[in-house]
């Protein structure tokens, strides 16, 4: 169940997109529990800017439709209780941010063309998942004009890797605003949640905090991320780090149904000045 894979993100209202140095600009505001966005936007490399408003906190996870599958495909493959069709590929989006209206997650990643679906699925107070309430809706990919010449990713500052079940930044963290190339090696799908914690305060008090029904103030500061992304896939942030204490979390579901965390997949960073 992709049930709360996500208290890792952050979700949608495209409200259209430029061209610029480094791809196309989508800026994205999501809300309880609708999105508003373009139906289409063309293919290539992408830079969505994701502000979310309202009193829940939203993410967006972007999943293309292969061999020829339709949006009511995938919808009557939600019905299902069992994995993922193969045919639906997770490629990532922004995780969840404070839900302000202003701050944004920036993530960038390369959009092919085809059929794709965004979503959210982090849970509401009722423990549903907020596609449940509506919360999802398709969105075409057209083939970029011939004319119009493709742009480089932005430069990354580092690298995370994702495993099964661990993340492994190439080198320790600074503050300031830095782009964090991420990247999923393993054989499972996995997401990167980033959360600020206050002074004393470890990485297993968000877990602990989800596992108790999400009562309350949570006990960190989210800070996007990405969420879901299949072996071989990459997305690119931008974040703006303070020092200090933070967490990383991937709260997908594993085989076993236990989510990433159980087996592991969580480690405290340290940023410095």
């Amino acid at each position: 169940m992709l049930r709360r894979s996500l208290l890792s993100l952050g979700a949608i209202a495209m409200f259209g997109g430029v061209a610029g140095a480094q791809g196309q600009i989508v800026s994205v505001m999501a809300s309880n529990y609708k999105f508003e966005l373009p139906d289409s936007i063309p293919a290539g490399l992408t830079t969505f800017q994701f502000r979310t408003t309202g009193t829940e906190l939203h993410h967006m996870q972007i999943v293309r439709l292969d061999q020829g599958k339709t949006f009511a495909d995938f919808q009557a493959a939600m019905q299902s209780h069992g994995p993922p069709p193969a045919w639906v590929a997770f490629i990532g989006g922004p995780n969840a941010s404070i839900p302000d209206g202003q701050a944004a997650t920036t993530l960038t990643l390369t959009l092919k063309p085809g059929q794709h679906v965004l979503l959210c699925l982090i849970p509401g107070p009722d423990g549903k998942p907020h596609v449940a309430s509506g919360m999802v809706r398709p969105l075409t990919v057209t083939r970029a004009a011939a004319n119009v010449a493709q742009a480089g990713a932005p430069k990354a500052d580092y690298v995370l890797t994702l495993y099964d079940y661990n993340f492994d930044l190439d080198k320790p963290l600074k503050a300031g605003k830095r782009t964090i190339q991420i990247k999923n090696t393993a054989k499972q799908f996995h997401e990167a949640f980033l959360a600020k914690l206050p002074p004393d305060v470890p990485a297993t008090a968000l877990m602990e905090w989800i596992n108790g029904g999400m009562k309350g103030q949570p006990p960190a500061i989210p800070m996007g991320g990405i969420v879901g992304i299949n072996a071989g896939e990459l997305n690119t942030i931008t974040v703006d780090l303070e020092p200090g204490e933070y967490g990383l979390y991937c709260f997908l579901p594993a085989p076993d149904g236990k989510e990433h965390v159980a087996h592991g997949m969580f480690k405290q960073i340290t940023v410095t000045k």
